[in-house]
């Protein structure tokens, strides 16, 4: 990117509110606000340090800092000798494999099918409002999740509706085996840095008990995974249920 440019995005995105920050967190959040837009595009080369602070109004200190601060957070990419890059898509946090089911000798993964079945506004009142923030409406994009046919489960990953509305009439939205976190990533310049998953054995709610054609009352595993994109900001909110059965759920180990 041409440093005038980032000049530009940078001095377009400081408002006296974040006139009052300190100047490194003004200087990452207009980087980030680049990224975010599209002007900075995956896996291109940031200016060096030393171009940073002389044309811009930072000194070389904030500099470094502002750009460790981006790379702790997986924005960007500092790599030895040669530079600072916009974190690439194949380093960023692919969509989670929640369903690595193991084959009877323990060692192979039994194959998942997945079907969306519904995109459609939602409201508020689930464990997703507190975490989205409060919002007009929101965006449920359903999957059923079919295991070796041999049981089904259901997903649900919960959107911040005005932030993504084009999502209700995006065929790709309702493609079959949609990766939902490139999906936000490609089209919506929200790529999915962090996520905080939480396991726990609950009762399956009414309609997923009738969907899956499960006794009402039953309990099964249900995970809750919180999606956080750019300055840590909550993206996206997901529950996956799973019936009871008697296959072992490998924990897949997080990517960086």
């Amino acid at each position: 990117m041409e440093i005038e440019k980032l000049a530009h995005a940078l001095s377009a995105s400081v408002g006296l509110e974040m006139a009052r920050m300190p100047k490194y967190l003004r200087l990452s959040h207009g980087i980030m606000e680049a990224i975010e837009v599209g002007e900075l595009c995956s896996g291109e080369r940031l200016p060096g340090e030393s171009e940073l602070a002389e044309m811009l109004p930072f000194s070389l200190g904030t500099v470094q800092r502002a750009l460790s601060h981006l790379a702790e957070r997986g924005a960007v990419v500092r790599r030895h000798g040669l530079g600072t890059f916009v974190t690439d898509n194949l380093t960023q946090l692919n969509e989670l494999l929640h369903f690595r089911f193991l084959s009877s000798d323990g060692r192979g993964l039994l194959p998942v099918y997945t079907r969306v079945t519904d995109v459609a506004k939602t409201a508020t009142g689930g464990p997703w409002t507190g975490f989205l923030d409060e919002e007009a409406f929101y965006i449920r994009i359903d999957r059923d999740i079919d295991v070796n046919h041999e049981f089904r489960a259901v997903s649900r990953v919960y959107l911040p509706g005005p932030r993504f509305t084009k999502l209700l009439k995006d065929p790709a939205a309702r493609a079959h085996n949609v990766n939902i976190r490139a999906l936000l990533r490609e089209r919506f310049h929200a790529p999915t840095l962090r996520v905080v998953e939480q396991v726990g054995a609950e009762t399956m709610p009414v309609d997923v008990s009738n969907y899956l054609d499960l006794d009402q009352g039953i309990n099964g595993l249900v995970l809750h995974i919180q999606g956080f994109g750019f300055r840590d900001t909550p993206l996206s909110y997901q529950i996956v249920y799973v019936p009871p059965n008697a296959r072992k759920l490998e924990v897949k180990p997080k990517l960086p």
